[in-house]
């Protein structure tokens, strides 16, 4: 395996960093995610020092992950955030993130969220549509304040990944016409109360071709020098994310990223800045899951665990694959299991057809790179309450969110004199 922080003993038996996920589960109740507190740190760090050469700012994308403990623990590393929503940037500020380190991005701001990036200061937002600036503009001369907006343009890039997770397409929702982007930054920088932030792009996740990377990043470059010979100021580059994470041996290309990113800019003049989520964390964190069940029909087996679509929803949204690991490898025989979970959807499967020796009723499976769009995207459907989460850092295992009980969810809601 290349998922750093967790391995196994010469027992068999799976560890992250120094703790027994066998001792997790027995303290811990399961479905559980489970993060490396060094797996993310050195994560970081690798993404980081490939992109020593251009000095480019990393702005970690909340939407990946925005649990608080380890939104703290990337900001305690220099981290900025990208967000995309009020929420986003109040949980940035929370574990103290600089707002000079934070950038709006997403098609849907609301006036309230424009306000409240305003009020707090961040580094820039990225509009996005044209009713977006006129709502920006009209808010910056209610507040009489410079107000700094970047303009996300969309270079009409299709890539190789997933249709729902491609964003560089004039298909999508996002950004604007790369055709309009001169007239659109006129506009605004004839505006008194905005201050001109420079440029945006996000073509997608899940990119492994560096050439798709560089044909967007020379149609930004280009754009920005064609606006800087009309005299304009454009001093920062906010390059988007999309480096992919490959779920099934775990590895991520960061040096050849970083080296396509020094390629194109290098001598540019631009300070530049990048927007990873998958990367940082995906494989830094496992969902603990028990087995319930073992379901036997004429042709298949099912291994029915205590894990779900609720807690987890990347399979059956994306028809992801994850890899799925026993917490204790077993020398039986191998046979072939369907791991499913309990909802009541034919849709709620980790995976098809895995190789396992012999499982029984309480034992443990792993089920890897699962730190990004993982708890993030958890429901509470079927009134299951989404699992817990807990890292192990520094030899010492943090508590980041319990499990919410049945009596938690009856609580949140009213229930009305009819």
């Amino acid at each position: 395996m290349h998922f750093k922080g967790f391995k196994y003993n010469s027992n068999n038996e799976l560890y992250c960093e120094h703790v027994s996920l066998n001792e997790v589960g027995e303290q811990y109740k399961t479905p559980l995610y489970v993060y490396s507190g060094e797996s993310i740190v050195s994560s970081y760090k690798n993404l980081e020092r490939s992109l020593s050469n251009t000095k480019t700012e990393i702005q970690f994308a909340l939407k990946a992950n925005s649990t608080l403990g380890i939104l703290s623990l990337l900001s305690r590393l220099g981290s900025g955030a990208d967000i995309v929503s009020g929420g986003e940037l109040k949980k940035a500020l929370y574990v103290n993130i600089p707002p000079s380190k934070i950038v709006f991005s997403g098609v849907g701001k609301t006036e309230e969220e424009i306000k409240l990036a305003i009020n707090n200061g961040i580094k820039q937002i990225n509009a996005e549509s044209y009713p977006e600036i006129e709502k920006i503009i009209e808010i910056s001369k209610e507040f009489k304040t410079k107000v700094p907006v970047a303009i996300r343009v969309n270079p009409d890039i299709d890539v190789k990944t997933h249709e729902k997770i491609a964003t560089g397409s004039s298909q999508t929702k996002f950004g604007l016409p790369m055709e309009e982007a001169v007239e659109i930054y006129k506009k605004l920088a004839n505006e008194k109360y905005i201050k001109t932030m420079g440029l945006a792009i996000h073509i997608g996740s899940q990119i492994f071709d560096m050439n798709e990377f560089k044909l967007a990043y020379k149609s930004i470059l280009s754009l920005a020098n064609n606006l800087r010979e009309l005299g304009y100021t454009v001093p920062n580059l906010d390059l988007g994310g999309g480096l992919g994470v490959n779920y099934h041996n775990g590895l991520i290309n960061f040096s050849d990223y970083g080296e396509t990113i020094y390629n194109v800019f290098n001598n540019q003049g631009f300070n530049l800045s990048v927007e990873p989520g998958r990367s940082i964390v995906a494989n830094s964190g496992i969902l603990l899951t028990k087995i319930i069940f073992i379901k036997e029909t004429n042709n298949k087996k099912f291994i029915v665990v205590d894990g779900a679509m609720n807690d987890f929803i990347r399979p059956t949204l994306y028809n992801a694959h994850h890899n799925i690991e026993p917490v204790n490898i077993s020398n039986k025989p191998i046979q072939k299991y369907d791991v499913v979970g309990p909802i009541c959807e034919t849709g709620d499967i980790f995976i098809k057809n895995l190789k396992l020796g012999k499982p029984k009723e309480g034992q443990l499976l792993s089920i890897f790179s699962a730190g990004a769009y993982g708890s993030v995207m958890s429901s509470n459907y079927n009134s299951r309450p989404p699992a817990g989460e807990i890292i192990i850092f520094d030899k010492k295992i943090h508590v980041l969110k319990r499990q919410e009980t049945l009596d938690d969810q009856i609580k949140k809601e009213n229930l009305p004199t009819l």
